[in-house]
């Protein structure tokens, strides 16, 4: 904690002007502007507002008629009672059947805002209406295909100006023309130390060295300018700093989330793979197909095929519900997530909101939702039961192309852990039955479905008496209504050709002898008799019924019936083994012995689990990518009526979205997804949607607000474009470069308009307070990223090197406190843990790795000015500067220089040295040597990091 009254008296008249700010009004609109909507946009819109598309509970809370008129419980604001307010007891987690928000409880000084704002009569200033929200008629796609949305490009001229001088390209004219409209006169050109500062931040998320801002501030030409933003676009920091905005798109996490937060080893892949693409100023639309469908795409060499599949692992970011035990729900429900990712980052619209019913705003029809569905749900990014955990799905994760041997040792490490998994539960139960086991007992290849996977007809009871099980429980027909019960394994397999199929129960005198067993096959079906009072022959768990041939994509039925049964019927599981599986096997049994596989038997349960964790190390450093593949059943799926998942509607070919595309519905060879042609069809030049979308996040990025505020939503619910023509003169411009971030960044930064001054005449502030003509350029907030690679930068402690595989030595569970205090890597490669954000970035706005998030909230609540003057990180680094300055021999008055020059850009005007010497001297009581004065000097660096000048840009 900071003691010394000096350091806590510079502190407050740091923070005096900004604070000044929050409490000018106690009251009324400023404190809902200043405090409450903050809280609410970072809060709660995710699931209550129109924007999102989400409406959880039937509550809005993005505008006053939304809590006023309540949700499913009624009003949620009581003005002026906080006690009475349901916001109130559910935001205090009073009702463990009431928590808001759900994953965590807001901090203790937000409740008080909340509370104060409700005490103070809840005034809110939002009027928007709560009156058609529903759809009343049929959509007119004719007329929506005309707005500007999503009308097709459109070959715009710049304007013709009155003040010619001024504009030095084509975007200047746009915005001055809006400026001349209003009467507004554009404000003065940035200081050439403000603007190189905004540069570097923008284009690098890293500040200037003082060398650089010396070298532009004495000569600040054009032609400096243009060398200077060339220099910084060719930088690998260009691709740091902007990758992080796209993974902020991408919903980009290391861990799950939901209901089992598994950390994805492989993730980081991805996060290097966008780094290195905008280093490289991949085409946008390359970059965009090889995300939807670049397990598809061909490829020329193994090292594209690599990064290819790599790009996929874009779809299977999201997070997953993976103990879902209904197997089609956690599908569709995975493929309404790919759908609103892919809605949000590429067209700018909340396709979600059409699950359950047409689109109440937009021109999306559910028909429209689920021909994309039919495309989602025919990709498989979740599967069944694997590695030992039983009833738990996982992803796909795909072997990227290797050389020989490497093919090979991976293909062995692969074997020998799922040995080892086998290994764990078999000697789990059977331990605890009191059997015995050898090697070549065990179930190792193969797919297995358990009974929790299948469809049963009648009334069948669970247990879990028998030990011999394969996972938790197994059902039995508890010898009643025999004919009239059967359980039904439907099996989806990787490739066509002949399986063996084995069937689970546990052995018993009381059992069946005659259980009869369908096996439908493709074309044939086949009965077989299955004696249950023997035991089965593969690890006392499985028995095989036979070999039948399966086609790929074609019926794949097991089914267990009861008629004519003389005893009880068990049902556990059922494994489909490859012919060349079963080959495998006896090569893994010889393998596994080899390597001492008898001697895993002899080790206790701790020993094993060691053994295992040992082997998914190795495998987790090989390499695969947590890439999707088309599922066997790729093809047309029926709408759901009112989203539920079995009320079967129509069947719905698969397709784009109309309002875009009014061509045939595309061609999907058979037991494809049709990924592929969506990949193309949504980058074709006739998508002029996706280059608007793309060029606003980019101008967003730049000017701290896009043409379009809302730069995930372009539809209704969205904020109209300020400058539409602007917009499509950017989209078609960067169509025709062929994509090039780089080159639609550099033109806008040698904009007049970007160079202009951020400072506001009161003028400008009376005519256009919200800046939405862009008559001067926006003071903005450092992100949570810059703010910490900026310290680590200035302190020379900022590694260089890009991270590889940084989740994995944070270990398998990221529930665990993370903190990045030992780090030195930049921000944008170290593990984002979902339902466990690092609190230091969490704090500044972080992004939600849950949502896809073009742009973020920008608070200020008093928990970040604790954080930044109590911190250990700012505190030590602050330190290490202190010894620095304090090392380069100079005298007092250029220490200061010096520091203010490295932290802030600029040298102090003389009543500052002045101020800053008597600080130091203060504190080392006029010392000049020893650990008090470099403590002073450390103490002076970490005043100016935390000062309002170092966290904004001008």
């Amino acid at each position: 904690m900071v003691s010394n009254p000096n350091i806590i008296g510079a502190f407050l008249l740091l923070f005096a002007a900004g604070e000044s700010q929050l409490l000018q009004a106690e009251d009324g609109t400023a404190f809902f502007e200043n405090k409450v909507r903050p809280i609410l946009t970072s809060r709660c819109y995710d699931c209550h507002s129109e924007k999102a598309g989400k409406q959880k509970g039937g509550l809005w809370l993005d505008r006053r008629e939304g809590w006023q008129t309540g949700g499913d419980n009624g009003p949620v604001i009581v003005p002026g009672q906080f006690d009475k307010s349901l916001m109130f007891h559910a935001i205090r987690y009073l009702d463990e059947d009431l928590q808001m928000p759900p994953k965590s409880r807001l901090p203790v000084e937000e409740i008080d805002i909340l509370k104060q704002w409700i005490k103070m009569g809840a005034p809110d200033p939002r009027d928007a209406k709560m009156a058609g929200i529903v759809r009343k008629k049929e959509i007119d796609y004719e007329t929506a295909r005309q707005s500007w949305a999503f009308r097709s490009h459109v070959k715009v001229k710049p304007p013709t100006v009155r003040d010619e001088n001024w504009a030095r390209d084509g975007i200047d004219s746009f915005i001055l023309a809006g400026l001349e409209k209003k009467n507004i006169k554009p404000v003065t050109d940035a200081e050439p130390a403000a603007l190189i500062r905004r540069l570097h931040f923008d284009l690098t998320g890293l500040p200037p060295a003082p060398d650089e801002m010396a070298a532009f501030v004495s000569e600040p030409s054009q032609e400096a300018l243009e060398q200077m933003v060339d220099d910084l676009l060719a930088r690998p920091t260009f691709g740091e700093k902007w990758g992080r905005h796209w993974l902020d798109v991408a919903r980009y996490a290391d861990s799950n989330g939901g209901d089992r937060n598994f950390t994805y080893f492989q993730a980081w892949r991805y996060r290097n793979y966008v780094i290195n693409s905008f280093n490289r100023d991949r085409p946008f639309y390359d970059f965009v197909r090889q995300q939807l469908a670049g397990d598809l795409l061909p490829a020329k060499t193994d090292a594209q095929r690599s990064e290819q599949l790599v790009a996929s692992t874009f779809l299977s970011l999201g997070p997953k519900m993976l103990t879902e035990r209904d197997k089609e729900k956690i599908r569709l429900d995975v493929a309404d997530e790919q759908i609103d990712t892919v809605g949000r980052a590429f067209l700018g619209l909340t396709l979600g909101c059409a699950r359950c019913h047409d689109h109440k705003f937009d021109p999306v029809s559910q028909k429209d939702y689920y021909a994309m569905a039919g495309i989602f749900r025919s990709t498989q990014v979740v599967m069944g039961t694997r590695n030992g955990c039983v009833n738990v799905a996982s992803w796909v994760e795909q072997a990227l192309p290797l050389p020989e041997p490497r093919r090979t040792e991976l293909a062995a490490k692969v074997e020998r852990l799922e040995l080892a998994m086998r290994l764990v539960i078999e000697k789990q139960f059977m331990n605890k039955a009191g059997g015995k086991m050898t090697l070549d007992m065990l179930p190792l290849a193969g797919v297995i479905y358990d009974e929790a996977d299948a469809e049963m007809i009648g009334e069948w009871k669970k247990s879990s008496l028998s030990m011999n099980r394969f996972g938790k429980s197994y059902i039995h027909n508890d010898r009643k209504e025999r004919g009239k019960r059967k359980v039904i394994f439907r099996g989806s397999l990787p490739e066509s050709g002949v399986y063996e199929v084995r069937v689970a129960y546990s052995a018993d005198k009381s059992r069946a002898k005659n259980v009869p067993i369908t096996v439908e096959a493709w074309g044939e079906v086949y009965q077989v008799t299955l004696d249950q009072t023997k035991a089965p022959a593969v690890g006392g768990l499985f028995q095989a019924i036979g070999r039948f041939r399966f086609e790929k994509g074609g019926r794949v039925n097991i089914i267990i019936g009861t008629e004519g049964t003389d005893g009880y019927v068990i049902v556990d599981a059922v494994q489909f083994v490859a012919e060349v599986d079963i080959e495998r096997e006896a090569m893994a049994f010889a393998a596994a012995k080899a390597e001492g596989g008898d001697m895993l038997f002899r080790m206790s349960e701790g020993d094993l689990k060691k053994e295992l964790e040992k082997m998914l190390k190795e495998l987790r450093d090989d390499e695969l990518a947590m890439a999707p593949r088309d599922a066997a059943d790729a093809g047309d799926i029926h709408l759901r009526i009112r989203g539920e998942v079995n009320k079967l509607g129509p069947k719905v070919q698969r397709n784009f979205l109309r309002v875009l595309h009014n061509g045939p519905t595309p061609d999907i060879p058979a037991g494809q997804s049709g990924r592929l042609e969506l990949a193309e069809w949504i980058t074709s030049s006739d998508n002029a949607l996706l280059d608007r979308v793309m060029a606003n996040r980019i101008w967003h990025h730049l000017f701290g607000r896009g043409i379009v505020a809302s730069v995930d939503n372009f539809g209704s619910l969205g904020i109209k474009p300020t400058h539409p023509e602007l917009l499509d003169y950017l989209a078609s411009g960067f169509r025709e470069s062929g994509g090039s971030v780089k080159g639609l960044v550099r033109r806008i930064v040698l904009s007049r308009a970007y160079r202009m001054s951020a400072d506001a005449s009161a003028k400008h502030l009376e005519l256009d307070p919200k800046n939405d003509f862009f008559g001067h350029q926006n003071h903005r907030r450092l992100t949570a990223e810059e703010i910490r690679d900026s310290v680590l930068f200035l302190s020379g402690r900022l590694d260089s090197v890009p991270g590889e595989g940084t989740a994995i030595k944070y270990g398998e569970d990221l529930d665990e406190p993370m903190s990045f205090l030992k780090d030195n890597l930049r921000t944008v490669y170290l593990p984002v843990a979902r339902n466990n954000l690092v609190a230091e970035l969490e704090i500044f706005d972080v992004a939600n790795p849950d949502f896809v998030s073009g742009s973020r909230a920008t608070t200020m609540v008093p928990t970040q000015a604790l954080y930044l003057l109590n911190s250990d990180f700012f505190l030590n680094e602050a330190k290490d500067m202190g010894k620095a300055v304090l090392a380069s021999g100079h005298t007092d008055e250029g220490r200061i220089t010096q520091l203010y020059q490295k932290i802030l850009n600029r040298s102090p005007d003389p009543e500052e040295s002045k101020r800053a010497i008597a600080f130091v001297e203060g504190l080392s009581d006029g010392k000049k040597t020893g650990t008090a004065h470099q403590d002073a000097y450390g103490h002076l660096a970490h005043l100016l990091l935390v000062s309002t000048e170092f966290l904004f840009l001008n």
